[in-house]
């Protein structure tokens, strides 16, 4: 009886065995595939992001090239010089030119740029800088170099303001021109 009891304690020992080892080749198993899975999650990321960083180059260049002062600098640059002497020809790109420069002084005064030195202006600098990619050693310069050079917020109202006024006053001066080349249409009755 003793000896049956030392055989069943043996078979029960290498069972034992037996599943402590597919247990053991389960798990590692298993922690594989965790890491070949993790592995695979941070390339998609990565591929992702690396997408996401493209479109938004592709987007600026797109902007970029789109953008009327480019344009008109391309223009520019494709015009043939002129010859010494006066020309009869028309500038076909001093309207288009003025109307980029009005959207423009629109455009900035619509803003509300604040010129004064301000905690809040210079955290905007610092972000704008940080989501440029600037390193943050030249950001830091950058940002020591803007120390002193603010207006104060008087000054800046007051050019604001005047900016605003001279808006203003080429919006109506250019309203005034295109009324006076309107054809006038008469219906005879």
């Amino acid at each position: 009886m003793a000896e049956e009891l030392d055989d069943i304690g043996r078979e029960t020992a290498a069972m034992m065995r037996q599943m402590l080892q597919l247990a053991t080749l389960v798990a590692l198993r298993t922690r594989e595939r965790g890491q070949k899975e993790a592995e695979a999650r941070v390339k998609v990321t990565e591929a992702r992001q690396k997408e996401a960083r493209q479109l938004v180059l592709r987007e600026a260049a797109d902007a970029k090239a789109k953008d009327p002062r480019n344009l008109e600098l391309a223009r520019m640059i494709e015009k043939p010089t002129l010859e010494k002497g006066v020309s009869l020809e028309k500038d076909r790109f001093a309207a288009q030119a003025e109307a980029t420069r009005m959207a423009a002084t629109q455009a900035a005064a619509s803003k509300g740029l604040v010129r004064h030195d301000s905690v809040e202006r210079r955290q905007a600098l610092a972000q704008h800088l940080h989501r440029m990619g600037i390193s943050p050693e030249l950001a830091s310069v950058r940002m020591l170099l803007e120390v002193g050079q603010a207006q104060s917020a008087a000054e800046a109202a007051r050019v604001r303001d005047q900016e605003a006024a001279v808006a203003q006053r080429r919006a109506r001066e250019l309203d005034a021109r295109a009324r006076e080349r309107e054809p006038v249409v008469r219906t005879i009755s």
